[in-house]
């Protein structure tokens, strides 16, 4: 019990001997059960380790969720409305906000994450994001469908050059040798399609265990985390694209609805609806999927 200086003024003898006697004897070894589930304050800068493996665990909202505590947790940030997909540069992280347009947001990586809003783009109502390979051009689906071109190679000021109809472009992960696409059908789950004949996308598979709104591979393509809306994140094999599986499941409190993978710095960033951003420590998440 922390009681300030000027309120201890104006307690009694009596009362204050009452309060320690009844602390004495609420305590235990191991502090009590901490009503932490009251806490709804997430850091927007958390401090790591030289080498990155320092973590900290979720201490999102998790007033009777099933949040799942996590060594992989690096960092959580509030955006300026519910975070519906999320992808990210070698220096920059996208956010789609539905009718607020996208957020640009410079992270930083070397003794701490923390983040600072670089620019917005408005007039758009942003449901799903994707990069060029060369990170020069931004794809951002709206909720019709259609893909808006954004040059990104001034990202102070991103400049749209033109628009798209659905399906022109590769938006969903590939398997490494390029002949297989996984697409997110959300409630649906996952459909995969054996692309390798450019001329006829086949259907070969449809994974209906848990909802799908987005998808990233990991472990060289043989694995796939998917952002599963209500139920955190889930992780599946997908070594063969015809029988997928789930292998394991990560609750997060709220909606997981996008994720995106930056390689260069090995971590996981999770488009979390209203409740912001959560950045995680890949390869920790994976150990602890195993």
């Amino acid at each position: 019990m922390f009681i300030s200086k000027n309120s201890l003024q104006k307690i009694s003898v009596t009362t204050l001997l009452a309060l320690v006697l009844v602390g004495c004897g609420s305590s235990s070894p191991q502090g009590g059960n901490d009503s932490g589930n009251n806490l709804q304050t997430e850091s927007t800068t958390t401090q790591i380790g030289q080498n990155g493996d320092n973590s900290v665990s979720d201490t999102g909202n998790t007033g009777g969720t099933n949040t799942q505590t996590t060594s992989a947790q690096l960092s959580t940030f509030q955006t300026r409305a519910p975070a519906e997909d999320v992808t990210s540069s070698d220096s920059a992280l996208f956010i789609a906000e539905g009718d607020k347009g996208v957020e640009v947001v410079q992270i930083g990586y070397n003794d701490r994450i923390d983040h600072e809003l670089i620019t917005t783009i408005t007039g758009i109502n942003a449901t799903q994001l994707a990069l060029s390979d060369d990170q020069k051009e931004l794809y951002v689906i709206n909720r019709q469908g259609s893909i808006n071109v954004y040059d990104i190679s001034n990202i102070q000021a991103p400049r749209r050059t033109k628009l798209l109809v659905a399906g022109s472009i590769q938006v969903n992960p590939v398997s490494t040798e390029g002949n297989y696409e996984f697409v997110p059908e959300q409630q649906a789950g996952l459909r995969v399609y054996d692309i390798s004949n450019p001329s006829h996308k086949e259907l070969i598979s449809a994974f209906h265990e848990v909802p799908v709104y987005a998808l990233v591979l990991v472990d060289q393509a043989s694995k796939a985390l998917a952002a599963t809306g209500e139920n955190g994140l889930a992780l599946l094999d997908v070594a063969d694209p015809a029988h997928i599986t789930k292998t394991a499941e990560f609750p997060i409190d709220g909606k997981t609805l996008g994720l995106s993978v930056n390689k260069k710095t090995g971590q996981l960033f999770v488009a979390n609806g209203d409740k912001g951003i959560k950045i995680f420590n890949l390869n920790i998440l994976l150990d602890e999927l195993h």
